[in-house]
């Protein structure tokens, strides 16, 4: 009976010890299970996103491959041969060299009343019309071209009437302005220009109209405590091969401000070459075919100028006079001069100014037909008298102008102008 217990009890105790082996074989096979699992799990996720990955790498392709197939399209339509690009290149050039030139010019509208000795000579209307183009050559060269109505070489106008006929034009001006870099403030002109020479707007030498003909070289340099001003040039009047009528010219000025006012100073000398020819037909009086100057006179005119400019009152008061002598006068009536006041400056809408001058021109003071065309009559030399005017500026481009001229004229005769003008700028 103890036998069969101490049996019994060696079973249960066998039996136990493989259970518990089997327990602990159990659970390692769990925790590996465990391990096998998560390492399942683990390769799920990367293998998810690595799908991901590759559906965002198609993406991009494809929209990458949309965006190649666009660029290739327009690369292919954009695809010129090396004509075209030198075609179209010429063609940019032109039309940026064209955006360059500026167009300007005026039409003025004037009425005329003009009675010589108490008896009308001219009531008349008249127009003139004044077209430019301007722009650049290069760097350090510009140009100017004009036309204009006249036909004359001190007048512009031309009357209204003729049964409405057509109006002349012809080339006013046509030079080259060159401004080399390594002399700063010179300008070389060359061809037919605007007058190069200061206090011409005066009309005691020069017509404001005139036009010169030949080279011209200009000079303004700010230097302590002035400007200075200066230029030369030599024009052709009369082309007689080897005797040709020349016109040299030499002036200077210096500007100086002193506090708020201007003070401009300046002399000038205008010499004509050959302007006495023997043969008075050939001379400069006889291919102007004036009758004012001595016939087969020289000139050699000799100029001082000068101008002062303020404010009273916050208005702008100009002062200016020249004295001119010509020193190879032919007669002893040699000396011109000329005095005048501007007051007010006409530039915005709304302003004005008004003004006087009084002159007094000697008959072989200056060259009779190159000289004020509208003083005296009819641009003659051996008189004097006075110009009243004012200018009102309308709008902006627009202004109304009114002078009356009292004078006179060469041969003694009492010549009353009165010239009312629109004047329309563009």
């Amino acid at each position: 009976m103890k036998k069969k217990f101490i049996i019994m009890v060696a079973a249960a105790v066998a039996a136990l010890s493989v259970q518990a082996q089997q327990s602990d074989e159990l659970a390692v096979l769990q925790r590996q299970l465990n391990e096998l699992s998560a390492k399942i799990a683990q390769l799920e996720k990367a293998n998810a996103e690595k799908t991901v990955m590759v559906e965002q790498t198609a993406q991009v392709e494809n929209a990458n491959a949309v965006k190649i197939a666009r660029i290739e399209k327009d690369n292919a339509a954009k695809t010129w041969s090396l004509e075209q690009l030198q075609a179209e290149g010429k063609k940019n050039l032109a039309g940026a060299w064209a955006n360059d030139i500026k167009l300007k010019g005026d039409i003025r509208a004037r009425y005329e009343n003009r009675e010589v000795a108490d008896a009308i000579t001219k009531d008349r209307q008249r127009v003139r019309l004044r077209l430019g183009a301007y722009g650049k050559i290069n760097e350090q060269t510009d140009f100017g071209v004009r036309l204009a109505t006249g036909g004359t070489r001190t007048s512009s106008n031309v009357d209204a009437g003729d049964n409405a006929g057509m109006k002349a034009i012809f080339l006013d001006q046509a030079y080259a302005d060159m401004h080399p870099d390594l002399f700063g403030g010179a300008h070389v002109f060359l061809g037919k220009m605007p007058q190069p020479w200061l206090a011409a707007g005066s009309g005691l030498v020069w017509d404001t109209d005139l036009n010169p003909e030949g080279a011209a070289v200009t000079y303004e340099k700010q230097l302590l405590p002035f400007k200075l001003i200066a230029n030369a040039g030599t024009f052709v009047f009369q082309d007689n091969l080897s005797d040709d009528i020349r016109l040299w010219s030499g002036q200077a000025a210096v500007e100086k401000k002193i506090g708020s006012t201007t003070l401009t100073l300046g002399a000038s000398e205008y010499c004509f070459q050959n302007a006495e020819n023997v043969k008075v037909a050939d001379s400069l009086t006889g291919k102007l075919g004036s009758t004012a100057n001595t016939p087969n006179g020289d000139f050699n005119l000799i100029e001082g100028f000068g101008s002062y400019a303020f404010t009273v009152f916050k208005v702008p008061v100009l002062l200016n006079g020249q004295y001119v002598v010509n020193v190879a006068a032919a007669s002893s009536d040699d000396m011109a001069y000329l005095a005048g006041i501007t007051i007010g400056k006409a530039k915005d809408k709304g302003t004005w100014e008004v003004g006087y001058t009084y002159r007094d021109i000697g008959k072989d003071a200056v060259v009779a037909g190159l000289n004020d065309s509208d003083f005296a009559g009819e641009t003659w030399t051996g008189c004097y008298g006075h110009r009243v005017y004012g200018k009102y500026q309308i709008g902006k481009n627009l202004s109304a102008d009114l002078a009356y001229i009292l004078s006179t004229d060469w041969k003694g005769k009492d010549a009353n102008t009165l010239q009312a003008d629109l004047n329309f700028k563009f």
